[in-house]
Formats: structure tokens, sequence, C-alpha cells
């Protein structure tokens, strides 16, 4: 009886620092915790209603994927993303993007392939802002991960994927990176009807203005 009950303690625990760690993170992404700004394990704990070590656990997790750096018995803060920080993921993102077609084109179902391509139309008329855009984007590759039916890629990229989406968000196209955008909404979608996962990875990255 005291070791089901230690485990279920223990469980929940983990469930806890998971939810913590998901609340804080895209507080983070969505710019709610600017960079630079001072977290404080007390405040965040007293903010979610929970202990600190739950707090602790979620902030080590942040630090491991670049949103947060920690200094102890010092500070602990936002990171502050660089240029390169933001191009490097943009770069990263077209290459996984690109991999995610190539697995979900060729397997969609017809429901699946009629709903990426309202989520392409959605992607045109976004907002034009960077938020925006990147929520369309998303939502479109979220999408072709469900439909890929590869556990992996969705195992290894549901980590990261906040401190990502958060440099993705930070992302200004130049006038050049804008122009390839456009033409890969024009290419994916005939890809994704014919069923060619190659020319889908070729668009694919073009959304991120990889070429």
């Amino acid at each position: 009886m005291e070791e089901t009950f230690a485990l279920t303690q223990n469980v929940g625990k983990q469930l806890l620092a998971e939810d913590v760690f998901h609340h804080l993170g895209t507080a983070i992404a969505d710019g709610t915790f600017a960079p630079g700004e001072r977290l404080r394990d007390a405040d965040l704990a007293a903010q979610y209603n929970v202990s600190r070590t739950p707090v602790r656990e979620a902030l080590q997790r942040l630090e491991r994927i670049g949103m947060v750096e920690m200094a102890p018995s010092r500070f602990t803060r936002v990171t502050e993303p660089s240029e390169k920080d933001i191009d490097d993921a943009r770069v990263y993102a077209g290459y996984q993007s690109g991999i995610l077609c190539a697995m979900a084109i060729p397997n969609l179902t017809e429901p699946a392939r009629d709903r990426a391509l309202e989520l392409i139309e959605e992607t045109k008329t976004a907002p034009p802002n960077r938020i925006a855009r990147s929520r369309a984007n998303w939502a479109l590759f979220d999408h072709l991960a469900d439909s890929s039916g590869n556990s992996v890629h969705r195992t290894l990229t549901s980590e990261p994927r906040m401190a990502l989406l958060r440099l993705l968000r930070l992302w200004e196209p130049t006038d050049e990176q804008r122009a390839i955008v456009q033409n890969a909404r024009t290419t994916l979608p005939i890809a994704i009807r014919s069923g060619d996962g190659r020319g889908a990875e070729l668009s694919a990255r073009g959304l991120f203005a990889v070429t």
C-alpha cells in the first residue's frame, strides 16, 4: 500500500510539473514573459497555485530547450534570442516541415488532404503579422503530423516545439523571402492534390524561405 501511494504521489507531481512546463513555456513563446524578464519560482508557484518543486522542474526543462537561462543563487530569466537564433529556427523548421510532408502527403486520406488544403488557404488569408502567420503555418504542420501516422516524429518534436514556435514568431521575412513563401503557397496545394511527397517536401521548405 505504501509503495502504491508513493507511486501515485510521484505520478501526480510529474503531471503537475508538465502542466506548469506547458503554461510557462507558452507564456514565454507568446511574449507574456518578455526576453530578459526575471522569473522567480516563488512568484510562479503562487501564480499557478502549486508548490515550488514543479515550478523548478519546469524551469529546468525550459532551460534545456533554450527558453530560460539560470545562474544558481543569482537569477533565472527568459533568454533573449539573437538574429542567428531566429534564422537557425527558420532553416530548421523548413527542413523539418519538408521531411514531414514527404512522410505524410503520399498517405493522406481524402478528408485529411482536403483539410490540409483548407489550412493552406488559411495561411494565405492570415492577418499580415508574424504571430498570425506563424500560427497558421503551425496549424497546417500540426495537421500533417497528426496525419502522418509517424509516432517517432511526434515524440521527438513535442518538447522543443514551444522554443521553435517562439523563434518563428520573431522571424520577419525579407522581400526576397516573402516571394519564396508566396510561391510555396501556390505549389504546395498542387503537390498535395497529386500526392507528390517530394514536391510537397520542397514546397514546404519554401514556406520558411528555405530553398
